[in-house]
């Protein structure tokens, strides 16, 4: 039975949703709970627009990167049944792999620290390439001749086609399809009816609508080709199940306690395998982001208070990490004034890159882990405090950075605010790393 204190959070939680819902920041299902017990259980905004239909907890929406946690279980389902050590070369269960690939392990491809390209970062990918159904092979093929970013290992740079390659392993070890593969073996035992693998021709009851806001209001999302996502961000579900899943993980259901401790455990840069391993407000979080098409979501996970709290939004690039961490913040009574919102590396790698400022002035931006910096040839490295999901501030300097993207394609261009002012500057290509600062 819920106490007034339960009903007291509940009532605050949705006057603290209200604005953005009112502002078409977001729309979708918001589940909030302490223990397994539900706080706030509830759906905002249209899931219809055209129809108007509104959101309820019920709905079923595309989860984008949370695919990664169920990618990385099944890897280590087949670790715990010998079929696989995460020390294994990938060459060992992709013979066809590239000889400049020999040192990359699936440790690496879990953690992002493969330096192998990823597809989903190929100039006009989205644009050119999005529309077209790919098997998990033909997606390899389009990055696996390029070089790598960087030695397997010694860096972290998100990687979608990381998990494409996990997910051929699976299908290969397993003898199933993926698809199947995480029916059988994860979602029926676990008793997630309302999770599956998307597939748009599918009558799937109560899945909601995506959408991005363009050109002065909201539009229906481009159309993309579900089997490009695979096991990085194909998967659809509810708040309830995605509940379900985490107090699976915690329980250690789907997998032994020393592989939930490997999942959850930081291999570098604040990132485990499919969550990243995050502290705000002076609390442990573990917590991961998703945006795809149309949708934008976050799950995330206080351990040493138990409690959790996700938001499935059917608007592209809604700021749900920023309402994620308000609620928290409201549970724990934490001031507004207090720490910064801390983002998953998952939304970041979005922003990295290189950006002209004005015809000589170049910007570059890296990221390390949940950390963002900003550099150019008169702007020593400064680490960027996020104030959102998109907006973030230098406090030495005092200026303020927005990028420009749209929660599925990386930033276009970054604003800068001072004293007043405000310039854009746009991305460009990669320029060697001389030209990057400035100087060449």
């Amino acid at each position: 039975m819920a106490t007034k204190s339960d009903l007291t959070y509940a009532a605050a939680a949705r006057d603290l949703v209200a604005p953005f819902v009112a502002a078409d920041l977001f729309a979708g299902s918001v589940l909030v709970a302490k223990a397994g017990e539900i706080l706030l259980r509830d759906g905002f905004g249209l899931a219809d627009r055209e129809w108007n239909v509104p959101n309820g907890p019920t709905g079923k929406f595309r989860i984008g990167s949370l695919t990664k946690q169920f990618t990385a279980t099944a890897i280590l389902q087949l670790m715990e049944r010998g079929k696989l050590a995460l020390e294994d070369p990938v060459a060992r269960h992709c013979p066809e792999a590239p000889d400049h690939w020999r040192a990359v392990t699936l440790l690496h491809l879990l953690t992002h620290s493969s330096g192998i390209p990823s597809y989903t970062s190929l100039p006009a990918f989205f644009r050119d390439m999005a529309q077209q159904d790919r098997s998990p092979r033909e997606i390899i093929a389009l990055t696996e001749r390029a070089p790598l970013d960087f030695e397997p290992g010694t860096q972290f740079k998100y990687n979608n086609g990381a998990f494409i390659i996990l997910g051929l392993i699976v299908e290969r070890l397993s003898g199933l399809s993926y698809e199947d593969y995480l029916r059988q073996n994860i979602l029926l035992p676990l008793g997630l009816a309302s999770t599956g693998y998307e597939h748009l021709a599918d009558i799937v009851p109560e899945r909601v609508r995506g959408y991005r806001y363009r050109r002065g209001g909201m539009e229906n999302a481009p159309y993309l080709a579900m089997s490009l996502p695979y096991a990085a961000g194909s998967i659809y579900s509810t708040v309830d199940d995605l509940l379900a899943w985490q107090r699976a993980l915690t329980a250690a259901r789907p997998i032994s306690p020393s592989s939930v401790e490997l999942m959850f455990a930081d291999h570098g840069h604040g990132y485990g395998f499919g969550w990243g391993i995050q502290n705000q407000f002076a609390r442990r979080q573990f917590v991961h982001a998703g945006g795809i098409n149309g949708f934008s979501t976050v799950l995330s996970h206080y351990p040493d208070e138990d409690l959790t709290i996700i938001l499935l939004a059917n608007i592209q690039a809604s700021p749900v990490q920023k309402i994620a961490r308000d609620l928290a913040a409201l549970h724990f009574g934490v001031a507004e004034h207090e720490p910064d919102v801390v983002l998953d590396a998952a939304l970041l790698a979005d922003y990295v890159g290189t950006y002209r400022l004005g015809p000589e002035r170049i910007l570059r931006v890296t990221q390390e882990g949940a950390r963002l910096f900003i550099e150019g040839e008169d702007l020593s490295r400064q680490e960027l405090a996020a104030k959102d999901d998109h907006s973030f501030l230098c406090r030495m300097l005092d200026f303020e950075v927005r990028f420009e993207a749209d929660g599925v394609e990386q930033a276009s261009r970054l604003l800068i605010r001072r004293n007043g002012k405000e310039a854009g500057a746009e991305r460009i290509a990669s320029l060697s790393p001389l030209a990057e600062r400035g100087l060449g």
